[in-house]
């Protein structure tokens, strides 16, 4: 079968060669970001798939590709950047490959919080700028063995770091999920009554809740003001559940001691932003599900599946129904 698939962005070359052993062709974008660019080349291609990771994909994308467009690959587990109704609504299948980078984004969330837990961010600035006596007379850096973990959703990404925590460090692990009963979790995650309980009880709370209108901005100001002023706040989830702009505000006043952010409320974070400036905010620029296993199962997952719905099967990881 023929028919091609238009990438928002390659990220790996394992999925293009299941196409083009299928009979596929992969058609790599030049307007990384830019739906005005997205929509000019949809025009022209007509594709049968638009594969992507965390690129948006709107309803007038989908119109640009035309009859011909039947599915839609999300590189990853998280699906906030696909238009989901506008799909369905036109009969136009959504794949993803949801938990095949949760291993990933635990551990990078283990690296933010130890990253935390030693005040890296500040550490290395001093040492590059020549300062080696940096390391005499550190405050607030602490060893994790007995200290808290407090999980905001403890899904499949939560419980993998729950495990890391409490397995390879010896941390007490706390968690709040109202999908989720204690029987489910067994002694890997003490559920609290409520996530002001996660904040106030913490050494570190880790955010592993997807982004949808009722987590949007759910976390500011009053929830940092909860926690201890030596806690540290992880996320490697989704930016924009955090108020950005309290956010810094919280670290310019220290109203905590660290930040881990492997997210940011504009991707690409603005260049003009405090976050960059400042000594107890870590930043890495989404990179949690970036590791060579990670990319490899999430593509394969997601082009096998892009492949037969091309050809007019079920796909076994579908995020939509008509």
């Amino acid at each position: 079968m023929a028919f091609t698939v238009f990438y928002t962005v390659q990220i790996s070359d394992v999925a293009t060669k299941i196409f083009e052993a299928a009979g596929g062709k992969a058609v790599v974008t030049n307007h990384f970001f830019d739906e005005a660019g997205y929509i000019e080349e949809l025009k022209a291609l007509k594709p049968e798939a638009i594969m992507c990771r965390t690129e948006p994909i709107t309803a007038a994308m989908m119109d640009a590709a035309g009859p011909n467009l039947k599915v839609i690959g999300k590189q990853g587990a998280g699906l906030d950047n696909i238009d989901i109704a506008a799909a369905t609504e036109r009969k136009i299948r959504v794949v993803y490959a949801p938990g095949q980078n949760a291993q990933s984004v635990a551990e990078q969330a283990a690296f933010l919080m130890l990253a935390c837990a030693r005040r890296y961010n500040y550490v290395d600035r001093q040492f590059r700028s020549g300062n080696y006596k940096v390391r005499f007379g550190l405050t607030n850096t602490y060893e994790l063995q007995g200290k808290t973990l407090g999980l905001v959703g403890c899904g499949r990404i939560g419980r993998m770091l729950a495990t890391i925590a409490k397995c390879g460090f010896g941390m007490n692990v706390i968690g709040y999920d109202p999908f989720l009963k204690q029987e489910q979790l067994g002694d890997l995650i003490t559920l609290v009554e409520s996530q002001d309980e996660v904040f106030k009880q913490a050494d570190f709370v880790s955010l592993h809740t997807p982004l949808t209108p009722e987590t949007e901005h759910s976390i500011g100001m009053r929830e940092f003001k909860l926690m201890k002023p030596t806690a540290s706040f992880i996320n490697a989830s989704r930016g924009e559940v955090v108020n950005e702009a309290e956010l810094i505000q919280a670290m310019q006043e220290n109203v905590i001691t660290c930040a881990g952010l492997d997210v940011t409320e504009k991707e690409p974070l603005p260049l003009d932003s405090p976050l960059y400036s400042l000594d107890n905010v870590i930043l890495t620029p989404h990179t949690a599900a970036t590791t060579e296993q990670s990319v490899i199962r999430c593509c394969e997952t997601v082009a096998n599946d892009i492949c037969a719905v091309v050809d007019g099967k079920d796909a076994k990881f579908a995020a939509n129904k008509f």
